[in-house]
């Protein structure tokens, strides 16, 4: 059991990493970055799943059905859209606003699935659409609004894949990983060959994006899985908020970046909201 929640603690820790990553790398795009770490997400679920799996690999593929691909289309929305978000504007910023994708999915989740929505999950909507107000009002730049937009489509990606795993609840959803690196894949592959910018860059960079996939996203999201047979469902909810709050501490730690006041405050009202979701759910 102790493991269990070592996981869930080492897990987010992983997530984190991706902001200053992403940030220190100089001449790789957003796509050419979502392009390696999508691929290399896709052959490390692969290897996870054949190792797991075995000869019954291929039927646990074709058991999830449309499910699973359709799941998968989601993450890959929400992934590239992370990236994305992460060039266009501050690491705290992009964060802090994908942090509210759980109260988002409670909502979709009122909406598609029924499910009962109490008055604290309202207030905690309303306190974060302020607090990303908060944080949007003080960056007016056109690459800080682009990349917040960005970043509320990533949640929107996110709150509905949320809701597609419950509705597959009954099958093995872990396929959707694969099909949502894959899918990932391919749509940067096209972007960055269609732009004509290409795929080719400095094999430093080409190795940080590989591990983002690997190490960032894989290796995190099995062990969040892992955490997830002993942990209970609110407390991993509060485990995971180790993502946007160690985010921004790497990159002030490795980059000097520190965030803005109204980045923070407007950050401490999206806790405060998912704060507020958490103690629902316990009810």
């Amino acid at each position: 059991m102790k493991r269990h929640y070592v996981f869930a603690i080492t897990a987010p820790v992983f997530w984190s990493l991706a902001g200053v990553v992403v940030k220190s790398l100089e001449q790789a795009t957003e796509w050419q970055i979502n392009f390696y770490r999508c691929l290399s997400l896709t052959l490390f679920v692969a290897a996870v799943t054949l190792i797991r799996y075995r000869r019954s690999t291929f039927a646990v593929l074709r058991m999830g059905g449309l499910k699973t691909i359709i799941s998968g289309a989601l993450l890959s929305g929400a992934m590239l859209c992370n990236v994305v978000a992460l060039k266009y504007t501050t690491v705290a910023v992009a964060v802090f606003v994908m942090a509210a994708a759980p109260i988002l999915a409670a909502l979709l989740g009122r909406l598609f699935l029924g499910e009962e929505v109490r008055a604290r999950v309202w207030v905690s909507i309303v306190l974060a659409i302020l607090g990303i107000g908060i944080m949007v009002g003080g960056r007016l730049q056109i690459g800080d609004t682009l990349g917040v937009a960005v970043a509320i489509l990533g949640i929107v990606f996110f709150g509905i894949y949320a809701v597609s795993l419950r509705v597959g609840k009954n099958v093995d959803m872990t396929p959707a990983v694969f099909f949502g690196g894959a899918i990932g894949t391919a749509v940067s592959f096209s972007v960055s060959i269609g732009t004509g910018v290409g795929l080719v860059i400095p094999w430093i960079e080409a190795m940080w994006c590989t591990l983002l996939g690997v190490v960032q996203l894989g290796l995190g999201s099995v062990l969040f899985a892992l955490a997830a047979q002993g942990v209970p469902a609110v407390q991993l909810t509060l485990f995971a908020l180790g993502e946007p709050l160690l985010a921004p501490l790497w990159v002030w730690l490795m980059l000097d970046d520190l965030p803005t006041m109204t980045t923070l405050i407007g950050g401490a009202v999206l806790f405060a909201a998912l704060a507020l979701q958490v103690s629902a759910s316990r009810k």
